[in-house]
């Protein structure tokens, strides 16, 4: 029984998940917009009181990322306006997945620059687009799918089953093709080889397939899978990104490039090179707009074991 207790609780965890999420679901999906922007706002200030580990985590990445930059007091109100938008972004997911056709989204999200890697599809080429988790990042996936007619994207699978089904049941409504991590870079691959579009979200702190590049002035393991692709392909390379309208279910979308590669004869060092280059671009992003961050992920991974490996040595060179 001992072997089986931690499947079986695992499995009634999932499912009470779940129920739970489509109970939520078909709630908010009934709401008008403006009580649905308020459940939002709720959802986001009760997870600001609740999740004491994750606001421990905000403020400790914004001190470390701008030291000196803010009050404690100026880093607690970001940090709650960091959970509202989290609220607002959860629920607008919801509430949108029966409101998700093309006309809905691209009013919603008025987008500029899409005519440069519009242009580059046209001649039967694929492209990759970086973005970040700023804003309402699923939806911005929604907008470029409705501009450019097919977008993949790359996602780490959730580990609930239900709920995976779920999520990407909501992707697929916004015309998004969802590319799993856990399947490697054959399926990227291949839908740059038929001259589509692929977006990857490099702002997270990744385990395999990175490179070591600063982000906010601290090492960051990020991933190589963007530069790596482009180099090897010849491929233009987007940044793109959603800003929110206030406390509103309205946004404004950016695309930028394409971004010129540095290339020589040393590919390593040029996937280094490129991955830092792009890390630089979403870190002027970010400081534009920090309150639609999401400072609660803890990007720094790496960045706090090196640093407890340095006070440890430090410590024993001084025992």
């Amino acid at each position: 029984m001992s072997r089986t207790e931690p499947g079986l609780f695992r499995r009634l965890r999932h499912l009470i998940e779940y129920a739970v999420l489509r109970a939520l679901g078909v709630a908010i999906g009934i709401l008008p917009e403006g009580a649905a922007v308020r459940v939002g706002v709720m959802i986001g200030w009760l997870s600001w009181v609740v999740c004491a580990r994750r606001r421990r985590i905000a403020r400790r990445n914004i001190k470390k990322a701008m030291p000196g930059e803010r009050t404690d007091e100026e880093i607690r109100r970001l940090v709650k306006k960091v959970f509202i938008n989290i609220g607002l972004t959860a629920v607008e997911n919801v509430w949108m997945q029966s409101r998700s056709t093309k006309e809905n989204i691209k009013r919603r999200i008025p987008m500029d620059g899409l005519d440069a890697i519009s242009g580059s599809l046209e001649q039967g080429r694929g492209a990759i687009d970086f973005s970040l988790h700023l804003g309402n990042w699923e939806l911005l996936g929604g907008r470029l799918a409705a501009g450019l007619g097919r977008f993949n994207a790359l996602a780490r699978p959730v580990n609930n089953p239900g709920v995976r089904q779920y999520t990407t049941r909501l992707r697929e409504n916004l015309g998004i093709t969802v590319l799993s991590t856990r399947d490697g870079v054959r399926p990227m691959i291949a839908a740059l080889k038929r001259g589509e579009p692929i977006g990857v979200l490099i702002d997270q702190h990744v385990n395999r397939a990175f490179v070591v590049a600063t982000f906010f002035g601290r090492p960051a393991a990020t991933t190589a899978v963007v530069a790596s692709l482009a180099l090897r392909f010849g491929l233009p390379v987007f940044v793109s990104f959603d800003v929110r309208d206030g406390c509103s279910f309205r946004h404004h979308g950016q695309l930028v490039g394409p971004i010129e590669l540095i290339r020589s004869d040393d590919r390593e060092a040029d996937v280094l090179t490129n991955t830092q280059r792009f890390n630089d671009r979403i870190e002027e992003i970010i400081r534009q707009h920090p309150e639609q961050w999401l400072w609660t992920h803890r990007r720094w991974k790496l960045a706090d074991r090196l640093e407890k490996g340095s006070q440890k040595e430090q410590a024993k060179n001084v025992g």
